[in-house]
């Protein structure tokens, strides 16, 4: 499936609190707070880029120009999208970077960049699969959007909570482990660390395959 995505809400706290990752490396001053502090801003994202998932809850728009479908083939339109599909249009698709927390709303985009939503009965947001999907109610038809690029967008936030303490504990000892490798071993690639710093194998049961 083609798609951007995008965060309309950045998370609002990190998984790490400074605290914590002091202890970890064992420093006692306050002279290289700022270090550390970007230090865990970097660890969670290799964490979430290596894993596919988002840790701290935060708001995300899904893009799609066209419904997902069955066949890789494009569905035939005829330049006021009314005409038919000449594929099956998938019943349920994948959401990025899980896990899901909710779906706020499917908004369609007609030529002229007015939205509307596309009713909430029609679908079904399943938040109990990884990633999370949505699922299109029996007999539901979505409407096909007016706009050629990015017709349709999908709001929705993901995340395992809003604070560390609803991360589980692998990522975030992945993490410590990867911020004590950054921190003695400064201007290290990040691939080499994952492995260098062990984080990669705490990681790899939480990656989700591509979608």
């Amino acid at each position: 499936m083609s798609y951007k995505l995008e965060t309309t809400t950045p998370p609002a706290a990190e998984p790490l609190s400074l605290s914590a990752v002091k202890a970890h490396v064992r420093v006692d001053h306050d002279d290289d707070d700022s270090v550390l502090t970007d230090l865990i801003a970097l660890a969670r994202t290799i964490c979430e880029d290596y894993t596919g998932r988002a840790l701290i809850t935060r708001s995300y728009s899904l893009w799609l120009d066209v419904w997902p479908q069955t066949s890789k083939a494009l569905a035939w339109w005829d330049g006021a999208r009314d005409g038919v599909w000449p594929v099956d249009m998938q019943r349920a698709f994948s959401l990025p970077m899980p896990p899901l927390a909710a779906v706020a709303s499917i908004e369609i985009y007609a030529a002229d960049d007015s939205n509307a939503a596309f009713d909430s009965g029609n679908y079904h947001a399943d938040t109990a699969a990884t990633p999370g999907r949505i699922v299109l109610a029996e007999g539901a038809t979505p409407p096909l959007p007016g706009r050629r690029v990015n017709g349709i967008e999908v709001r929705y936030t993901a995340g395992y909570g809003a604070t560390g303490a609803d991360v589980p504990s692998p990522l975030k000892q992945g993490m410590l482990q990867l911020i004590a490798h950054f921190y003695d071993h400064r201007g290290d690639d990040y691939t080499a660390a994952l492995r260098a710093s062990g984080a990669a194998a705490l990681f790899q049961p939480y990656r989700v395959a591509g979608l």
